[in-house]
């Protein structure tokens, strides 16, 4: 029996995944579900299927559906919306990370400031508050700023626990820069390809490096982690490992730190594992 308040991921295959969404069941594109389905019948109970590709598509409803509901991660929250270009406002695969940062930031026993760039609808921001952490939460879009606002209320979040940032990933790390702003923590989970709200376009290869570059300069002298996601066709664990290793012993005075990099997967309810990305994590030790 799959519990009715969380998520599972189905099957997939044919460029496509079977999710169960808390009561819902949705069918989406994805190019990484590779292989066939194994179980057809089940993918006749959908009740929802996004029809098209990314960016050009619409959901179609085959039952009746709401406007948004929650599920649960653990003691999380999360509100799901059929969102244009097939989103529903929560990636599953990044519970792996707000599990081993908030494990992280345990271990320091103090609040840390954390700085969470491209947060989109704030599943790390809300894990991270959950725990009395104070987060900087940045993203380009203001709907998305509201979801995650949503998020944060269905949590009862303390208002104080969140700042709230409608700008552009670089621009504010730049500023943050220039007022000698310092933090404990830093996830940076940047697109492949995007737009910042000026219309300046956001192209990982180009401009990531010199954005990780100026993050590590916002450390604070004792910092707890460093999250980076990647979603980019070339982003592997080793160049992962290797950009932020570079990146920490040629700009840093930071020695003493441990990066373990990975290919991020969604286990299947039939066993199979679907690839959703590259994350490196940095853990900090304390001199």
């Amino acid at each position: 029996m799959i519990p009715q308040d969380t998520y599972t991921l189905l099957d997939f295959g044919n460029g496509k995944r079977l999710e169960q969404w808390g009561q819902f069941r949705l069918i989406r594109p994805d190019p990484a579900a590779t292989g066939t389905p194994t179980n057809t019948a089940l993918w006749k109970t959908a009740d929802a299927i996004y029809q098209g590709e990314k960016g050009k598509g619409t959901w179609a409803s085959l039952t009746p559906m709401p406007k948004e509901w929650p599920i649960a991660f653990k003691d999380l929250r999360l509100i799901v919306r059929l969102a244009p270009y097939k989103h529903t406002g929560v990636f599953p695969e990044q519970q792996e990370n707000w599990n081993w940062a908030r494990a992280r930031a345990r271990q320091g026993a103090r609040p840390l400031a954390v700085l969470n760039l491209f947060a989109y609808t704030g599943g790390a921001t809300v894990a991270l508050a959950k725990d009395a952490h104070f987060v900087t939460h940045v993203d380009a879009s203001k709907p998305a700023i509201a979801w995650a606002k949503d998020n944060a209320a269905l949590n009862a979040l303390p208002a104080d626990r969140i700042r709230w940032i409608l700008d552009d990933a670089p621009a504010f790390v730049a500023r943050e820069q220039r007022r000698g702003k310092k933090y404990d923590a830093i996830i940076l989970d940047p697109p492949a390809f995007g737009h910042s709200p000026t219309g300046k376009a956001w192209r990982v290869e180009r401009d990531l490096a010199p954005l990780l570059e100026d993050c590590c300069q916002l450390l604070s002298y004792n910092p707890a982690f460093i999250i980076l996601n990647g979603y980019a066709q070339h982003d592997t664990p080793e160049s992962f490992h290797r950009l932020l290793t570079g990146i920490l012993r040629a700009k840093t005075n930071f020695t003493n730190f441990k990066i373990d990099a990975k290919e991020l997967r969604l286990n299947a309810s039939n066993g199979r594992a679907l690839s959703t990305g590259t994350v490196a994590r940095c853990a900090f030790k304390s001199d």
